[in-house]
């Protein structure tokens, strides 16, 4: 008998080839921070995460191996049609904290930022899937196509590498099921090692300003008490947050996605929002979280 041919998924070329492997890394919970056709640092950490947690070989490329288990990213893009709910939600937020503070809400800056984060996505990339259009209800937009997306499961264990910036969410069977890139401390001292668990967490959470951490921004408005900040994608821990056993550390979201892995934070741990939201939803009370070097 005649052994069947196997299709092999062409290998990447462009940066919107580049593009349509991330959505299939994102399908599958290996994000590579923001979908936006730059396979860079964190695109190569979470295909080396990938490449381990199914026996290939560790190269951190897109090698035929690894797009033959990936599979075919079949429709990677999407038409969609901009809602009044996604309207609604761009407010863009004030530069000073006493004015976050006087607000309701902080939410996205603009149409595209909206788009980006809907999509994960950078706003760059939205614009250049959609060159000359404006955002606006009734809006016909490309975007990724983010179906469909592996479940993912209660959480066993989170793992968090702080010298590759990378988090890792474990399934009941110790089985890696999902890699985010995320930001750490920038002051090693303030980083923190070893067995911590899971505490509570919550939702479009606000933010409470302290002085005594933001000691430059305070000195810069005159703020010398607490204040506490609304809830929105632009608040300052994003669209969710999970408290750590340590106290005042915590998992969290951002309203810069772009800058994930590629800044320190004041020494929580930082995800893109529908990473931390993804985060959120896959924990309980006791969940371990594991932070090495």
């Amino acid at each position: 008998m005649r052994a069947q041919a196997v299709d092999i998924p062409p290998a990447p070329v462009t940066e919107m080839d580049y593009a349509i492997w991330q959505v299939q890394m994102e399908r599958q919970n290996f994000s590579c921070g923001t979908i936006d056709g730059d396979f860079g640092m964190r695109s190569k950490r979470s295909i080396v995460q990938y490449q381990k947690s199914r026996g290939l070989p560790v190269t951190g490329l897109l090698d035929i191996e690894t797009r033959m288990a990936l599979g075919t990213p079949g429709n990677p893009f999407t038409q969609y049609t901009v809602t009044a709910e996604d309207m609604s939600q761009i407010n863009p937020p004030p530069a000073a904290w006493r004015d976050k503070a006087k607000a309701t809400f902080l939410g996205y800056k603009n149409g595209w930022e909206m788009l980006a984060g809907k999509f994960h996505s950078s706003e760059e990339f939205m614009r250049k899937l959609n060159p000359g259009k404006a955002v606006a209800e009734g809006t016909v937009i490309t975007a990724p196509n983010l179906e469909p997306s592996a479940p993912i499961t209660r959480c066993s264990k989170i793992t968090i590498i702080l010298s590759e910036t990378t988090m890792l969410l474990y399934d009941r069977n110790g089985k890696l099921q999902a890699c985010f890139p995320c930001s750490i401390a920038a002051d090693k001292n303030k980083r923190p090692n070893g067995q911590l668990t899971v505490v509570t967490g919550a939702l479009n959470p606000n933010y409470t300003f302290n002085p005594e951490v933001l000691k430059e921004a305070a000195a810069r408005e005159g703020i010398t008490s607490r204040m506490i900040i609304p809830p929105g994608p632009n608040n300052p821990v994003g669209l969710a947050w999970v408290s750590l056993s340590l106290p005042g550390y915590g998992i969290h979201g951002t309203p810069d996605p772009m800058e994930i892995s590629r800044s320190g934070s004041h020494g929580c741990f930082r995800l893109a929002n529908w990473n931390a939201v993804k985060v959120f939803k896959s924990v309980t009370r006791g969940t371990p979280v594991e932070v090495v070097e």
